[in-house]
């Protein structure tokens, strides 16, 4: 298998870290591989909100606890049960307590965002991989989007809106690969 195949099926995501600072350079190269990635009309809507500092991360990830497990009360299928139990659990932070989150934002007039942005974000969780670098997509900072208080943290520039946020750091895991389901795939010739 070539490397970058390699790159995208040895990629996992990481839940535990080492509390090693990612240097400031090595940070930069990982944004810069996703502003590497396709876009709409060649727009790169994307822009990038680097956070290190650990306090604020914990502050977003209390709000956002309650939060989703008042969500997931009635989703008992797949890890749902055991993600509540982490939730509810003393000292879990939804960040992993990651040395690094970046939340990905993109301009709020660009109607594929969402889609241009999630494939900035892809690239840089496997050019973190190339690099030594764990990373997790942390969807549970959505449920922040709607706090006006919480937000100004994130210090959003005007004309953008959040994506999603990733968080990056040293593993200190290894994790096997989940099962892959089949792709259901529909051949038109």
């Amino acid at each position: 298998m070539g490397e970058p195949l390699d790159l995208i099926m040895t990629r996992r995501s990481i839940r535990k870290f080492k509390s090693d600072k990612i240097p400031d350079e090595v940070i930069t190269q990982i944004i810069k591989a996703g502003t590497y990635a396709p876009s709409a009309l060649a727009l790169q809507p994307w822009a990038f909100i680097v956070i290190q500092n650990m306090d604020f991360m914990q502050k977003v990830s209390d709000y956002c606890k309650p939060i989703m497990i008042s969500l997931m009360k009635d989703a008992h299928d797949g890890m749902s049960d055991e993600f509540r139990e982490l939730l509810s659990s003393e000292g879990y932070s939804i960040y992993y307590h990651a040395p690094l989150m970046v939340m990905v934002i993109g301009k709020s007039s660009s109607r594929f965002r969402e889609i241009d942005c999630s494939l900035c974000a892809e690239n840089m969780m496997l050019a973190a991989h190339a690099l030594g670098i764990g990373s997790c997509w942390i969807g549970s900072t959505e449920v922040a989007y709607d706090n006006p208080e919480i937000m100004a943290g994130f210090r959003i520039p005007e004309g953008y809106s959040p994506v999603g946020t990733i968080v990056f750091g040293y593993p200190d895991e290894k994790p096997d690969a989940h099962d892959k389901k089949p792709a259901l795939i529909t051949w038109i010739k």
